[in-house]
């Protein structure tokens, strides 16, 4: 396992998304504007500032056509926002954006979310094998884009390891 794929497995991630876009010509900055206003509005929606919202997101070409779209893996909302209506009100408030058409789930660990995002990043420095192929999809290289809390998250999670260690010293 990466160890890009082993820190982002320790985000507990709510939901996986892929948003797609209606048209092929949109520059990078109106699709990343696009995502941050959808990000935004749902954190509006649920009382989270944008800035705790957590996420990771890539851009992949699609294999058929080429054309681009975004995954998505999202966490930091409150935990009775972890719904099936959740999912829906994302899909819609994408299309209402200019979006084309998006799929987004609650996040289970099982299905390999993170290492879906990343799939393909070792190959980049490997150039071996299917993975190979995978990092071609993604535009021959592998740029995942971070929220400022994912580092907040992780930083934490040093900092619990850390205070524990102090007090166990403590206690003998």
């Amino acid at each position: 396992m990466n160890p890009e794929i082993y820190a982002l497995s320790l985000i507990q991630w709510q939901l996986f998304a892929s948003f797609t876009f209606k048209s092929a010509k949109m520059t990078d900055s109106v699709r990343m504007k696009m995502f941050f206003a959808l990000m935004r509005e749902q954190a509006d929606n649920f009382g989270v500032h944008f800035k705790k919202t957590i996420w990771c997101l890539r851009t992949e070409a699609g294999e058929a056509t080429g054309r681009l779209h975004l995954h998505a893996l999202i966490a930091g909302f409150p935990e009775h926002a972890v719904t099936r209506a959740t999912c829906f009100s994302f899909m819609k408030l994408w299309e209402k954006l200019g979006g084309g058409m998006a799929r987004v789930t609650i996040y289970s660990p099982s299905l390999d979310g993170v290492g879906y995002v990343l799939k393909g990043c070792e190959a980049e420095y490997q150039r071996i094998g299917g993975d190979y192929y995978e990092t071609q999809k993604f535009g021959k290289r592998c740029d995942v884009m971070l929220s400022e809390s994912v580092f907040r998250v992780l930083a934490g999670r040093r900092q619990i390891g850390k205070r524990r260690r102090q007090g166990q010293r403590e206690a003998e």
